[in-house]
C-alpha cells in the first residue's frame, strides 16, 4: 500500500501536526512552515492549508491536505463547507 493510499484510508485524528503533514508531502518541516505562513499571509489562496492555534501550534486538516495532494488545489478553509466522509469539496 502506498503512503497516499494509507493516508486516504486512515481513521486517525482529523488534524495533522506539521511533522505528519510534511511527511505525507515528502518535504522538510522548514518548507512546511514557509508554506503555512504563505497560506496565512495570502488569505488562504496559496500555500499549505493550516489552522493556527497559537504562535507555535499549527494543524493541517486531513481532508484539506488530501484535497491538495489529489487535485493540487488549495482549499480556503474559511469558505469550505464541512466535508462529507469519503467526498471532496466541490466548487
Amino acid at each position: 500500500m502506498s503512503l497516499l493510499e494509507e493516508f486516504a484510508e486512515s481513521e486517525e485524528h482529523p488534524l495533522l501536526t506539521m511533522r505528519e503533514a510534511c511527511k505525507i508531502l515528502r518535504i522538510g518541516r522548514t518548507l512546511g512552515y514557509q508554506l503555512a505562513h504563505e497560506y496565512l499571509n495570502s488569505g488562504g489562496t496559496s500555500g499549505l492549508p493550516v489552522i493556527r492555534f497559537s504562535k507555535e501550534c499549527y494543524r493541517v486538516p486531513r481532508w484539506a491536505l488530501m484535497e491538495l495532494v489529489t487535485t493540487g488545489r488549495v482549499v480556503r478553509l474559511c469558505d469550505a463547507e464541512a466535508p462529507v466522509e469519503g467526498a471532496s469539496v466541490a466548487r
